[in-house]
């Protein structure tokens, strides 16, 4: 697999799309989304089919959220766990070197071992309050940027970030994010996956 380089990672949930789903992703895409996390519990290989193809034809690598085996199995680029998923030593074992793992984290400790696991990316938050993910708080700015100090990988922000709240994390060093609500529920989803990417630098 070739070095985690993405950006600007969407978490595709087709039931949370404001608009079709397949419409939302695909001006995702355009709009500079270079990363996507299929974010679908249960069996949904029809769905997650019809995601690596629409992907692929942008050039887009898919990772497949809390399940590497069906990642494998679909030919995915990768997969995420969580704290409370499939251990990620277990999932990196699974995935074996050639897909990405990725990991959730929300303090340093976590990152720490999900970097020990061999880990290629981590997620860390949230840095707001997320109505997606039932966070009432979030870690803010400081938080994250000690994990940016801290990390020995690539750091993808996440947690209620919008084109308003970004500069904030921006500010502190910030140069990947993955959202959901921010595209998947907008209006324009193309404009606000180009409104983020521009931020981002």
């Amino acid at each position: 697999m070739a070095t985690f380089d993405a950006r600007l990672c969407l978490l595709f949930t087709p039931a949370l799309c404001r608009n079709d789903p397949w419409t939302t992703l695909e001006a995702a895409l355009r709009g500079g989304v270079d990363l996507v996390q299929w974010r679908v519990k249960g069996d949904a290989r029809p769905g997650l089919a019809d995601c690596l193809a629409r992907c692929a034809r942008h050039g887009v690598p898919v990772v497949v959220n809390d399940d590497p085996a069906l990642a494998v199995a679909c030919g995915a680029a990768g997969a995420h766990v969580g704290q409370s998923d499939l251990d990620a030593h277990a999932a990196r074992s699974l995935l074996g070197p050639a897909r990405w793992l990725g990991v959730s984290t929300h303090d340093l400790d976590q990152l720490a071992r999900a970097d020990s696991a061999g880990a290629d990316y981590v997620g860390f938050g949230p840095c707001f309050a997320s109505p997606t993910k039932g966070y009432r708080e979030g870690r803010g700015p400081p938080a994250l940027q000690a994990a940016l100090a801290a990390a020995r990988l690539p750091v993808l922000a996440i947690g209620g970030i919008t084109a308003h709240n970004l500069p904030a994390l921006t500010a502190v060093g910030c140069t990947r994010i993955a959202v959901s609500s921010a595209i998947l529920d907008a209006a324009d989803p193309g404009a606000a996956a180009a409104g983020l990417r521009a931020l981002l630098g």
